[in-house]
């Protein structure tokens, strides 16, 4: 018969073991006071007239560092998100080597004439792990930055977003879509409900996501069920703007 002490033991022990395999298993990221790799602008729009834009690459930590940049093509799809290889932009360098303290500056190119149609790019910036220390041991953190490009179409016309919403529910989870069928993409964020007595509720501060042209994304919401089943209004800010928008609402998916 085992003691409650072996016993303790024993348990602590595989705890231990469990908690290192998931820490050996993690994908890399980052603590933000680990950060050296400071990435600017956080996205970039290339009008009709412009043939490139610029990325800057900033080394705030103190000690070298090396980092990749790779573009992909940005597609929406049954309410996700997915990215495809592209050959519509080119970054100049890929690679970069940073100094601590110095700053580099990446161009963003496109490659041909302007597009039809706004289309969507995005940029995965990635520090690379440094090479391996043999006298240091445990994990090392690095950082990806995603960085969202809009290529804009040829014509002068104006675009916008077009959005309609549509509420639906698994159980007791709430979700909500929206479909963008306007020529612009729509950065949604701070979506608020507003109930029938024009109470607040904040469902989602900061960025929700991005609703693409032609387009329908879909979002988990951290929110009672019960709330949104009343009667209300979602509101949204789109592309940064100071005033908030009501989405027009479809009846809910059943």
């Amino acid at each position: 018969m085992i003691s409650g002490r072996l016993l303790q033991a024993v348990r602590a022990a595989a705890a231990t073991l469990a908690l290192c395999a998931a820490l050996a298993l993690a994908p890399w990221s980052a603590p933000a006071e680990a950060a050296g790799l400071q990435v600017t602008p956080t996205s970039l729009t290339l009008r009709a007239s412009q043939q490139a834009d610029a990325l800057w690459l900033n080394n705030t930590g103190t000690t070298t560092l090396r980092a990749q940049v790779r573009v992909f093509r940005w597609l929406q799809e049954n309410g996700g998100e997915r990215f495809e290889s592209s050959q519509g932009l080119a970054i100049s360098p890929p690679m970069i080597e940073l100094a601590p303290g110095a700053r580099q500056l990446v161009r963003v190119i496109r490659l041909g004439a302007p597009p039809d149609s706004e289309t969507s790019y995005r940029l995965i910036v990635d520090e690379l792990p440094p090479p391996q220390d043999p006298k240091q041991s445990g994990l090392q953190f690095v950082l990806r930055y995603s960085v969202p490009v809009f290529v804009a179409p040829a014509s002068d016309a104006p675009i916008r977003p077009e959005l309609r919403a549509q509420l639906s529910f698994e159980g007791e989870r709430p979700w909500l879509a929206v479909a963008n069928s306007g020529g612009q993409h729509a950065q949604l964020a701070d979506l608020t409900f507003v109930d029938a007595q024009g109470s607040r509720h904040p469902i989602a501060p900061g960025l929700l996501g991005y609703a693409l042209p032609g387009q329908r994304m879909r979002w988990a919401l951290q929110a009672p069920a019960d709330l949104l089943r009343g009667p209300g209004t979602f509101k949204a800010r789109i592309n940064g703007e100071s005033d908030e928008q009501a989405l027009a609402l479809d009846p809910p998916a059943r």
